[in-house]
This record gives structure tokens, C-alpha cells and sequence, in this order.
């Protein structure tokens, strides 16, 4: 192309909740690279969109992001970014090609606003941009630092408040893991935590133990079995240690987040007791 001018007629929704009507023209470019020149990161977008100015100081200028497609005027040789192309126009860029484990924010638009409560033309600031897990590492591990995250709770085969000598109890608990649905830089994602480790201290001074399972019924390989081999009062106490993962929403596959949290839960207090032997004609 000879000379490129860009145009915009977007009349989708926006962040802010406003929309663009009206057909507006950008200052010419000589070549397509040069309108797609300004590479602005996710998380510098999102700052823009998320300050008045990008800068952090008061200022009248939005940010916002629309759906647009790069349409082609053959007969004109040029190109004008609309919601839709018209006919007799041919798509010639629709935004990114995002893998199925990204996702396409729109592109960034900025206008003004003036004293009468109208806006400027809008100015393309940025193209639309596949965003990778990657990109939201960073956001992810601060995310997953103030998780909420419920204790797995202590189960036992028989729910009482006391125990036979050396019989004891036997608790467990659920492996289930806990999704938190959020947004970062703009991106809906899925926070989850991963139950990996639980430690059972049975608060009689014993060993605690620890499995990678939540253990089963009595009977089962898995069970966990605390025997309490002296009589007294005692309190159990379940650590569970959870592992972070995060997603990109509707995306397959997820991605491990550094640094692990724990969560406890305890019983009610347990009174242990000497069996007695009776003999009864």
C-alpha cells in the first residue's frame, strides 16, 4: 500500500460502557507496521485502563477496549478499522490468532473528554494482543498469596467424642480442590488450590502423620489409623498443605503458581479410655 490511512467506526460495546458511533480519521501512515507499532504489554494496557492517564496524575483521557476488524477499501487502497466490514471491503486484520491456552483482549482505544461531557475522536493506542499464562505469572502469584481457601475438614468413621485405648480413631478428609473465579490485567482467570499433603497430629505427644492422600475407611489401604495408646483428653489436629494452579478461563490446561499455603482444622476434644474387662457369669 501506497499510503494507509486509518479510519474508525466502531459501534461495539466498551469497558467504560459507552460506545463509538461515528466514522473518525487517524493521521496517515505510510506503511501497515507503523500503525502497529506501539507493542504495549498486558499489564501496561491494563494499567492505562485501569489510571485516568496512564501516568498516575488527574486527567480526562479514558482508555477503553473495543472489537474492531482492519478492513480493506480495494478501489481506495486503503484500510479503516469498523465493527463490521461493509461490502465491497475485505478483512484484512481481525486481531490476533490466539492458541487455545491464551486469550485476545481487544484493542486499546483512548479518548478525551471535554468539558461539556463529550468525547474526542477516538485514538488507537494498541493492537489487540494474545495474553499467555506466562504474562499473568506475575499477577497469579499475588492472586494466590490472598486466596481464600476453606480447611479440609476432619471426618471420623465414627463420629463421638471418645476413644477405646490403642482402638483409637480413624479420620479423614476430602482431596477435592477450591477454584476461585477472578480477573487479572483484564483476563477472567481460574485460581485453584490443590490439596498435596496432610499432616494428623493426634495431640497426645505422638509422632504426627503424614500422607499424600486424605486418607479412608478402616478397612480400606489408605486408612489412617491413630491408636492413642494412653488414656486423657485429646484435641486432633488436620494441616493440609495446598499446591496453586491458575488458568486462563475456558482454557484446558493449568499452570503451577510458586509457593505452597496451609490450612488446619481440629476436632472437639476426644476422651480416650481404658477398656475395662469384665467377667460375668
Amino acid at each position: 500500500m501506497n499510503a494507509l490511512i486509518a479510519s474508525l467506526a466502531v459501534t461495539t460495546a466498551l469497558a467504560m460502557g459507552g460506545t463509538f458511533d461515528d466514522p473518525y480519521t487517524t493521521a496517515a501512515n505510510d506503511v501497515k507496521d507503523e500503525i502497529y507499532a506501539e507493542r504495549l504489554s498486558p499489564a501496561e494496557q491494563q494499567a492505562l485502563i485501569e489510571s485516568t492517564s496512564g501516568s498516575g496524575e488527574p486527567s480526562d483521557t479514558r482508555y477503553v477496549r473495543a472489537d474492531a476488524d482492519m478492513c480493506w477499501l480495494r478501489d481506495l487502497d486503503t484500510t479503516i478499522l469498523a465493527a463490521v466490514c461493509d461490502d465491497g471491503e475485505e478483512v484484512a486484520y481481525t486481531g490476533p490468532d490466539c492458541s487455545e491456552d491464551s486469550y485476545e483482549l481487544p484493542a486499546l482505544f483512548s479518548v478525551t473528554v471535554r468539558d461539556d461531557g463529550s468525547t474526542t475522536p477516538p485514538v488507537f493506542e494498541a493492537e489487540g494482543v494474545c495474553v499467555t499464562p506466562a504474562d499473568l505469572a506475575d499477577e497469579a502469584r499475588r492472586a494466590w498469596r490472598t486466596m481464600p481457601i476453606e480447611p479440609a475438614q476432619i471426618q471420623l468413621e465414627v463420629e463421638r467424642d471418645w476413644a477405646i485405648v490403642n482402638l483409637g480413631v480413624h479420620p479423614r478428609t476430602t482431596d477435592e480442590p477450591q477454584i476461585m473465579d477472578t480477573m487479572l490485567l483484564g483476563v477472567p482467570v481460574q485460581l485453584q488450590a490443590v490439596p498435596t499433603e496432610y499432616t494428623w497430629d493426634p495431640g497426645d505427644d505422638s509422632d504426627p502423620v503424614t500422607t499424600t492422600h486424605p486418607g479412608d475407611r478402616y478397612d480400606s489401604p489408605d486408612a489412617i489409623h491413630l491408636p492413642y495408646p494412653a488414656p486423657g483428653v485429646f484435641t486432633l489436629t488436620l494441616t493440609t498443605t495446598w499446591e496453586g494452579q491458575f488458568r486462563i478461563t475456558g482454557t484446558p490446561s493449568w499452570t503451577s503458581i510458586d509457593g505452597t499455603v496451609t490450612t488446619d482444622d481440629s476436632t472437639d476434644p476426644i476422651e480416650v479410655h481404658d477398656a475395662e474387662v469384665r467377667l460375668t457369669n
